[in-house]
């Protein structure tokens, strides 16, 4: 027991070479996986990276697509503001001029220009940069175009309160100008009447014409060949001095105008008939002025009246009575 028990504890020398073989075999065999595992691990470290890549990439393009529909959805919002504006300035009713017109037809057309490059689904970080450039741009201009529509509006709300005030000097103007004629004219009518010929005094005898150029004042209608009518012009150092028409009517018993002819005359407008007319020259000095008048063959008896007029109007009147 105790031999058996030594060899174990003590391996002989080829025991030991046997063991030393086998342990150099795993280490050679180990030696051969080390390089395996080692491109094992660097595949596993290059899959990680590869996928916290691609991960970082999608997810910042995820971040990019995002960000692009939300300045894409900015920049619409913003074309809507605009165009409200400018429909706001549109309905204003404001006459527009011509370069106005042309810079709202612009602005309207680069809306659509620019929705439609907003509606593209490829759109480039470049060219959405440039389409805010284009909106500021078209901002400003319909800021400009609003001022213009505003300092139009004021100049067109000017101009009407000119206008108006025009009117209203011109309404004031022209009724000022009817009240001035209205005075105008009845200052007319009253140098009219002041200037025109007044009898003082009027005398009217019936004649009888005798033989040899005799005549006698008669009072019987039937021996009556004539009317002499005398009469004096009251004083008027108004009226001019010059020769003037009287017209002379003569109303029979019967209230008849005796008229020869179909002689017509004026006075301030209106047409009258007239039995005859002489002339006189009237100088202001009150001398008496006399007129026969040639009735008919036989004289009526009763009143005949008497009325002498001028164109400004009636001068005076007298009445005789025929038995």
């Amino acid at each position: 027991m105790e031999d058996k028990d030594t060899v174990y504890e003590n391996p002989s020398l080829e025991q030991r070479h046997t063991a030393y073989d086998v342990e150099e075999d795993e280490l050679r065999e180990k030696g051969k996986d080390g390089p395996k595992i080692y491109f094992f691990i660097l595949a596993i470290l290059a899959l990680i990276a590869t996928n916290i890549y691609f991960y970082v990439k999608y997810k910042h393009s995820d971040e990019l697509h995002g960000t692009v529909l939300s300045e894409k959805t900015q920049m619409e919002t913003e074309l809507d503001r605009i165009e409200v504006e400018l429909d706001r300035v549109t309905k204003q009713n404001v006459e527009l001029t011509e370069s106005l017109r042309a810079a709202q037809d612009n602005a309207r057309i680069k809306i659509e220009e620019l929705r439609t490059k907003l509606t593209q689904q490829q759109l480039s970080r470049a060219e959405l940069v440039n389409a805010q450039k284009e909106i500021a741009q078209l901002r400003t201009t319909v800021s400009r175009y609003t001022k213009d529509i505003e300092k139009l509006k004021n100049e067109n709300a000017l101009l009407i309160s000119e206008r108006d005030r025009l009117k209203e000097s011109a309404g004031n103007a022209n009724r000022k100008a009817d009240e001035l004629e209205a005075i105008n004219s009845e200052l007319e009518q009253k140098v009219a009447l002041a200037t025109a010929l007044k009898l003082s005094s009027i005398n009217i005898n019936a004649v009888r014409e005798k033989r040899h150029g005799e005549e006698s004042i008669e009072t019987k209608a039937k021996k009556t060949d004539k009317l002499r009518i005398d009469f004096n012009i009251a004083d008027n150092p108004l009226a001019k001095k010059a020769i003037y028409d009287v017209y002379i009517r003569v109303i029979e018993p019967n209230g008849n105008l005796l008229i020869a002819d179909n002689n017509i005359f004026e006075v301030d407008g209106v047409e009258m008939q007239y039995t005859d007319k002489t002339g006189i020259e009237f100088s202001n000095d009150g001398k008496l002025y006399s007129y026969e008048w040639q009735g008919p063959e036989d004289f009526k008896s009763g009143s005949y009246t008497v009325m002498l007029y001028t164109n400004k109007g009636l001068m005076g009147k007298g009445t005789i009575r025929l038995d």
